[in-house]
């Protein structure tokens, strides 16, 4: 194969590939699918409770590594804004339920944690990978959405949680 051709079939696999993934479905602009959860604390919480307000909705597995990074910073995000108007739930899409909490619980996070058991939330959310983090606006309308976490993604979550909480 000449270099010519190489080259022009990986810029063709590479255009292939950013074009699948710009495609990737998102909730982005529509509204939030509601859902009705129980909690580790045994109340059950739907999300239209909190319209009027900003909700941070993170969907996570115990078995994923940056879901155990990523709850740690939402909790520090969560103490610092819940006053202003943010809510923070966490949401498990575990099959197992009971390692879940157990999990759950060793986390020791200050926001609500909820547990999806079936598989249609997370066919309502287009889940695909863990963790994924969505902000809700006060309205209802999904603003923004990210998939994964790594150091320093909090700070992209403050600047559209701050400007969320300003409109």
């Amino acid at each position: 194969m000449s270099k010519a051709l190489f080259f022009g079939s990986m810029i063709l696999g590479v255009a292939m590939a950013a074009t699948t993934m710009a495609a990737a479905p998102t909730l982005v602009g529509k509204e939030a699918p509601d859902f009705a959860l129980r909690g580790l604390d045994g109340r059950n919480l739907r999300l239209s409770e909190f319209r009027g307000q900003v909700v941070l909705v993170n969907f996570w597995t115990r078995s994923d590594g940056d879901s155990r990074q990523q709850m740690p910073a939402l909790d520090r995000i969560n103490i610092t804004y819940q006053r202003a108007g943010l809510v923070v739930l966490g949401v498990s899409v575990d099959d197992d339920l009971r390692r879940a909490k157990e999990f759950a619980t060793a986390m020791s996070v200050s926001y609500p944690i909820l547990f999806d058991t079936g598989a249609g939330l997370g066919e309502d959310y287009l889940l695909q990978k863990m963790p994924m983090t969505i902000l809700v606006d006060r309205a209802g309308i999904v603003r923004y959405s990210a998939v994964g976490f790594k150091r320093g993604d909090e700070r992209v979550y403050l600047d559209h949680i701050r400007e969320l909480l300003r409109e």
